[in-house]
C-alpha cells in the first residue's frame, strides 16, 4: 500500500472484488486508521452493475467503532463481521462499501491502498461522493481480505 482514500459524510469508498470460490462471506478485514473521532463505520457488501459499478440493495452489512482505529498513518487490520453474512458466487464482481456517516471533514476515516502498482485483477477501487447516486471507479485497489465459509452451500432444484 502507499496511499489513502478518506471517507466521511456523504463520501464513501469501496472495493470491487471477484470470489475465486463460492461461499459465504461473514467478514472482512480494512487497513484502516482515523482522524479525529468519525463515529460508527458502516460496512456493506453489493452486487455491481456491467460496468462494475455498486447497484442495488445491501447484501449484508456490520458495523465497527471508528473511534477505536488507530492513528497511526500506517493503518490496522480492523475485522468488521457482516452478521449471518451472504452466498458470494464465484467469479461474480461484489463490491465492499465503507461508509463513516457522521464523519466531517475533521472527523474522518482512512483506507489505505495501492495506487501506482497495482496488480489484483479481480476488481478496483469505487467511491461515491453522493451517498451512492453516482460512482467513479480508479485504476487502483484497496487493501482488504475476504473471510468466510466455503462450506456446501445449497442449491434448491426443481423437479
Amino acid at each position: 500500500d502507499d496511499n489513502t482514500f478518506y471517507v466521511y459524510g456523504t463520501a464513501w469508498i469501496g472495493q470491487t472484488f471477484t470470489p475465486a470460490v463460492t461461499h459465504i462471506i461473514t467478514s472482512v478485514k480494512l487497513l484502516l486508521y482515523r482522524s479525529g473521532l468519525p463515529g460508527t463505520l458502516d460496512v456493506v457488501i453489493k452486487a455491481t452493475d456491467a460496468n462494475g459499478k455498486p447497484t442495488g440493495d445491501d447484501l449484508c452489512s456490520g458495523t465497527t467503532n471508528g473511534d477505536t482505529l488507530t492513528t497511526n498513518t500506517t493503518g490496522e487490520w480492523r475485522e468488521i463481521t457482516l452478521g449471518a453474512g451472504v452466498a458470494l458466487s464465484a467469479g461474480i464482481k461484489y463490491a465492499i462499501i465503507l461508509k463513516a456517516l457522521s464523519g466531517t471533514n475533521l472527523k474522518l476515516v482512512y483506507w489505505r491502498k495501492d495506487a501506482t502498482a497495482p496488480i489484483y485483477a479481480g476488481g478496483q477501487a469505487v467511491s461515491t461522493p453522493d451517498s451512492g447516486s453516482t460512482w467513479s471507479t480508479y485504476a487502483h485497489y484497496m487493501m482488504f481480505e475476504d473471510w468466510g465459509d466455503a462450506a456446501f452451500i445449497p442449491k434448491i432444484f426443481i423437479v
